[in-house]
């Protein structure tokens, strides 16, 4: 696969807040570095780099959260960054991007699946999370080697994971590609994918609103 920027758009309506654009680009950018992870055939050294930072966090609150997404970003080359192109304030406007389509792709299917079915994926959301208090997953430390899972935690967390992954749309090829990144670490797939759904749910919201469509199709070259 060329890894080549080309032109997509977020397309826009209504009025926006300052601090809700910000909002939304924060979301979509954190997805993008997310959905630049699944990218099967990246260049080696740029997959070990993925890889190590899919392990290094011992997902035990939002330290692990907020730099797990922030790191994976930052280890996007520059030019492949979504960079604004032009953007246009109408109804309906968007905000045109350059931006890698295989990735756009993958986070416009994301948002999209769970837009359909918001308040579906939005209750399973919280009745894992509920669930996982039960499940006492706050007091492990992903980050060591040994870890002492009973089978009740990992029947919960492999089941779990199932049911967001299916949620979310990714297909066999992608799910399977975090199964070898979190080495068959069923608690750390699962925080991972619940991290996720926080940050795919506000754009997914915004798109049922009509307020905002998140696309990966192809406007121009660059």
């Amino acid at each position: 696969m060329a890894l080549e920027p080309e032109i997509t758009q977020l397309e826009l309506d209504g009025r926006w807040g300052l601090g809700e654009l910000s909002d939304m680009t924060k979301d979509y950018i954190q997805l993008y570095g997310f959905a630049y992870s699944l990218i099967p055939d990246l260049p080696l050294a740029r997959q070990q780099e993925v890889d190590y930072i899919y392990g290094k966090f011992p997902w035990r609150g939002g330290y692990s959260t907020v730099n797990f997404f922030s790191q994976l970003f930052h280890k996007i080359p520059p030019k492949l960054r979504p960079e604004v192109q032009r953007i246009q304030y109408a109804s309906p406007g968007f905000i045109e991007l350059a931006a890698l389509l295989a990735v756009a792709g993958t986070v416009a299917a994301i948002v999209g699946t769970v837009c359909k079915s918001l308040k579906t994926v939005h209750d399973l959301y919280r009745s894992i999370q509920k669930a996982s208090v039960d499940h006492e997953l706050s007091k492990i430390n992903l980050a060591k080697d040994d870890l002492d899972l009973k089978q009740r935690q990992i029947n919960f967390c492999e089941e779990s994971a199932k049911k967001l992954a299916q949620a979310f749309g990714l297909t066999e090829a992608q799910e399977q590609l975090i199964n070898q990144k979190v080495r068959g670490n069923p608690v750390m797939k699962l925080k991972i994918l619940l991290s996720v759904f926080r940050r795919v749910e506000p754009l997914a919201k915004k798109q049922s609103e009509g307020k905002l469509k998140v696309t990966g199709n192809r406007k121009r070259k660059i």
